[in-house]
Formats: structure tokens, C-alpha cells, sequence
């Protein structure tokens, strides 16, 4: 059976980094959704959060889009991305009707501990600007917005994994899991 690998969950939680060690690992291409944002936003600009998240959402439609090609082709795919509950269900139904099997990573932290490396990434790493139009430079937004999102149900098989420093990325239990699903 065919793997589709979700890699999701709070802001600054590593969820790239992890996701492209997992693309190296089984040798399986990744799409990052931020990646299509920050093109989407070159290409065709935002000036407000409206406009940001209607990028965002634009961001999520080409993913599935692609997914679905990968499905045409039989080819296991891993998708990073802080997903929204109805983008899950969108995925899980792609998978469902193509016959594949789906794990989704949910990477957690304390707000208190990701907020001050969303910011470091925000003001010392060059981030994109389509990254800056959230509000979440304040901490009380920051925190229901991490809050918010945690709200909605993961559907299907999920590995929940905390971040409050990033040896989740090496953690030889973690990894093993993760090689069971994908067949390694």
C-alpha cells in the first residue's frame, strides 16, 4: 500500500526540518506548504492577514492538487504543514480514494517555549515576509492561535511527538515507528 506522511502541528516546532531528514531518510519527495505560500506570495502579493490567509488556503488547494498526481503516478508522498482540520479530512479522502495509507505526525509544545523561537525565526533567519502578517508577534495572539488550531480532531493514525527541543528528530523509537509505517 501506497504512504502518504502528514508532518503537522504547533509554529516552530521543527515541522521542516523534520520533514525533510523523513524526504532524505525513505528517499520520498516532500512538499512544504510554506513554500507555496512564499511563492504564491511573490507572485501575487498580499498587503493584509485576509490576503495572507487567503494564500494560505490557495497554498493548501495546490498541495492536494499535487497530491493527487502523486496518487495517478502510485508514489508515497510526505506533506509538511501546520494543516487545518477540513485540509486533513480534503487529504485523508484523497488517500482513501486512492487506496493509501495515511500516519499524521502532530509536533506539540508549550506556547511559552515555541513563541520565542517563532520570533528568532521571524527577525534573525531571514524569514519571508509572508510569515510576518499574523499578528503573532504578540503573545497572547500567538497563544490562541496555537490553542485554536490544537482544537480540531487529526483524523486516522496519528504520532504525537513534543518539541520542546528537537530530539524528536532523532529519537531512535520515533524513527522506528516511522520506518514501520513507510516499510523501511
Amino acid at each position: 500500500m501506497r504512504k502518504l506522511l502528514l508532518i503537522t502541528g504547533d509554529l516552530a516546532t521543527g515541522k521542516s526540518t523534520f520533514a525533510g531528514m523523513l524526504s532524505q531518510r525513505y528517499q520520498v519527495n516532500v512538499l512544504y506548504k510554506d513554500v507555496f505560500k512564499e511563492t504564491l506570495g511573490d507572485t501575487i502579493g498580499f498587503s493584509n492577514r485576509e490576503e495572507n490567509l487567503k494564500l494560505s488556503h490557495a497554498s493548501a488547494a495546490l498541495m492536494r492538487m499535487i497530491f493527487k498526481s502523486f496518487c495517478e503516478l502510485g508514489k508515497d508522498l510526505i506533506l509538511e504543514s501546520n494543516f487545518r482540520q477540513v485540509e486533513l479530512e480534503k487529504l485523508h479522502q484523497i488517500a482513501a480514494d486512492h487506496g493509501y495509507e495515511v500516519l499524521t505526525v502532530a509536533v506539540r509544545a508549550e506556547p511559552e517555549t515555541l513563541h520565542p523561537r517563532f520570533l528568532h525565526r521571524l527577525y534573525h533567519e531571514d524569514r519571508h515576509p509572508v510569515h510576518a502578517c499574523g499578528g503573532f508577534e504578540d503573545f497572547g495572539v500567538f497563544r490562541e492561535y496555537v490553542f485554536s488550531q490544537r482544537q480540531a480532531g487529526i483524523p486516522g493514525q496519528v504520532l504525537e511527538l513534543r518539541a520542546e527541543d528537537f530530539s524528536y528528530q532523532t529519537d531512535l523509537e520515533v524513527l522506528d515507528r516511522l520506518d514501520r509505517f513507510m516499510g523501511e
